[in-house]
């Protein structure tokens, strides 16, 4: 028969273990958060790089930038811009990324251009690599009536098997 201390013994003991595992899934979902969200001087940007055959399950490709494009793996890399005071999403910029891999000669930057997800306005583009990464993209983003903001972005590779 339990005791009354072993009782609470174990529910404290179930407790611990179940607060341990949801520190654990915080701080994996904090560093995978962080590591999509940045700000700069007043611009919160959050992005995100997804393998293109993620995006051909869901829409049609040949009419989003012209489809993918490159050899290699070719990923797309979403963005989404708001205000950082107002919480507004931010519309009418005007979106620049230039991906650099370790080894590879660097492409010119491309233009992210505007595209609904949800009805929402973001900016993307299809991007060819190489290598399996990590990705280093610098993004410049122009604002009417505003200095061009510039954010860096080290992605890692979104796709888990080898090639």
């Amino acid at each position: 028969m339990r005791t009354r201390a072993s009782f609470v013994s174990i529910t404290v003991g179930r407790l611990g273990l179940w607060l341990s595992a949801v520190l654990i899934w915080a701080l994996a979902l904090g560093s995978a958060m962080a590591q999509a969200r940045q700000e700069r001087e007043g611009i919160v940007l959050y992005w995100g790089l997804v393998p293109a055959a993620v995006v051909e399950e869901k829409h049609a490709t040949a009419e989003m930038h012209g489809g993918p494009r490159g050899t290699g793996w070719t990923h797309h890399l979403v963005v989404a811009l708001y205000d950082a005071k107002s919480g507004r999403r931010i519309e009418d910029a005007v979106v620049r990324a230039r991906l650099r891999e370790v080894g590879i000669v660097e492409a010119s930057p491309k233009y992210l251009l505007p595209m609904k997800i949800n009805e929402e306005l973001t900016y993307g583009q299809y991007f060819g690599t190489a290598k399996d990464g990590p990705y280093d993209f610098r993004l410049w983003v122009d604002l009417p009536g505003r200095p061009e903001i510039v954010f860096d972005i080290l992605a890692n590779a979104p796709h888990p098997t080898p090639r």
